[in-house]
């Protein structure tokens, strides 16, 4: 094989790992992941802090849009009405109904809550998932963001493990705690919480996964920001104008001043004197 071949391989294969494959085509190799060792400690971590987080009784209507097909978490809450959108339509699970995240079969403001379970980062658009939540939210609605910590040691081990598996576990954006949060600015949402959780080694071993209870204590009482992942509760606040009666707007009158004429020059009064 020459060179140039070589390299143009090489290329196209580190391109390739560093695509993030469409929702539809991952959700089976995501599904079989959440159901691993550590998967299932993530996914219970995730869990007991989210019964914390999650918005009050006031919230009646609940959309869940998660990374899996299954329902993982949106049982777990008291909601009048909850639903989730699935995005293959070869794994429906329990989803009851099938749509690109991005472009929601929803009208304007109709959800009071959007739970977005590792939605974001293994999008292909995330910034366009995160303004379609922002449209269907009511006003004062809330939206509650699981992510993959970039900077904790499961999310830098992607750097290493992407180019050994093919799993789609591994190719997702890299979404940090602080570029998330000017996007909710960006979008009229508030922050309002946010903690990070799961510490401790990303490893399968039963043994390693014993000890996380005592690393996982010291992570939350230092509240330390390099959990596995991070949780955003954000608000959505709009402006409404308030319509003011035409009698109560004055006509102001604007004084116009005379110009002169100096040296062929138009001047106006207002004008210094040179």
């Amino acid at each position: 094989m020459k060179p140039q071949t070589w390299l143009l391989s090489a290329r196209e294969y580190l391109e390739q790992r560093h695509l993030v494959r469409p929702l539809a085509d991952s959700q089976s190799s995501l599904d079989s992941w959440f159901q691993s060792r550590y998967g299932q400690v993530l996914l219970h971590r995730e869990r007991s802090m989210l019964e914390h987080m999650m918005p009050g009784p006031g919230a009646h209507r609940l959309m869940y849009l998660g990374a899996s097909s299954n329902r993982l978490l949106v049982d777990d809450f008291n909601h009048l009405q909850s639903f989730s959108i699935g995005a293959s339509a070869t794994l429906p699970g329990s989803a009851s109904a099938i749509a690109d995240f991005d472009a929601l079969p929803l009208p304007s403001e109709t959800i009071d809550t959007v739970l977005l379970h590792h939605a974001l980062e293994f999008s292909v658009y995330p910034h366009e998932v995160l303004n379609e939540v922002a449209r269907v939210l009511t006003p004062c609605g809330h939206v509650v963001i699981v992510v993959i910590n970039p900077l904790s040691l499961f999310g830098l081990s992607k750097w290493v493990a992407r180019y050994f598996s093919s799993r789609a576990i591994w190719s997702y954006h890299s979404l940090r705690y602080g570029r998330l949060l000017d996007w909710l600015r960006l979008l009229n949402l508030q922050p309002v919480q946010a903690v990070s959780g799961c510490f401790g080694w990303p490893l399968q071993h039963p043994t390693t996964l014993d000890r996380r209870s005592f690393l996982e204590s010291i992570g939350q009482k230092s509240k330390l920001p390099w959990g596995s992942f991070y949780i955003v509760v954000a608000r959505k606040y709009t402006t409404r104008l308030t319509p003011v009666k035409p009698g109560l707007w004055r006509s102001i009158s604007i004084p116009v001043l005379p110009a002169t004429k100096k040296n062929g020059v138009i001047k106006k009064a207002f004008d210094g004197d040179q």
